[in-house]
């Protein structure tokens, strides 16, 4: 209930915000721009796979919003507005410098990342184990790549993601069903080797 309750008041101070940017307020722009900054050129640069071309479209981008602040809607949700903002201007911008023809070549870059000190603390077995699931997410189609960025990286609701990415809310959750349901199937086989692998290990090193 806590977790439901902190994410409407976050809604709420969004909202808060963005009419007073609306009004002309330079602070409460400058708290948008500094709430969003990162997470929207993350998702640039995994549409553009170029940190100096993504930097820019979120740059025109921001600089657009303030240009056109008067005449702009009033969204329900502010983060997914903006998220399918910069979505699109990475495609006009890009079919502008002829990176691609049409929007539906645009192609999502997800390295998969896992902590440092994971790595670091992790055995052989698990670092081969990390290894296998990045395998498998890099195995992906764009469109599940990010569908999974935008879900469980982001954490973004079905509504919200179908409105980003311009499918149906069915769409989406299909989309993601299927995409778990093939990674699990993929991934059983090699985790249950890394479980069996494991105990065998521990009756190992459990003898006399």
């Amino acid at each position: 209930m806590d977790e439901f309750q902190d994410i409407d008041s976050e809604h709420e101070l969004h909202r808060t915000l963005w009419e007073r940017f609306q009004k002309g307020d330079v602070e409460s722009f400058e708290t948008l721009t500094e709430t969003f900054y990162r997470p929207l050129l993350n998702y640039a640069l995994k549409l553009s796979q170029d940190k100096d071309f993504a930097a820019d479209c979120l740059q025109e981008l921001f600089l657009e919003l303030w240009e056109r602040r008067r005449r702009l809607s009033n969204p329900f949700q502010i983060r997914s507005y903006l998220f399918k903002a910069i979505r699109n201007k990475v495609i006009k911008e890009s079919i502008k410098l002829r990176r691609f023809r049409e929007p539906i070549e645009l192609e999502f870059f997800e390295e998969v990342n896992f902590p440092v000190e994971l790595s670091i603390v992790a055995s052989e077995l698990e670092r081969e184990k990390i290894n296998q699931l990045k395998d498998l997410l890099s195995s992906l189609t764009r469109r599940q790549k990010e569908i999974v960025y935008l879900r469980f990286y982001q954490n973004l609701e079905y509504d919200q993601i179908s409105d980003i990415m311009g499918l149906t809310r069915q769409s989406v959750a299909n989309l993601l069903h299927r995409t778990l349901s093939d990674l699990r199937k993929k991934w059983i086989v090699p985790l249950l080797v890394w479980l069996l692998m494991g105990c065998t290990a521990l009756y190992f090193r459990w003898l006399p």
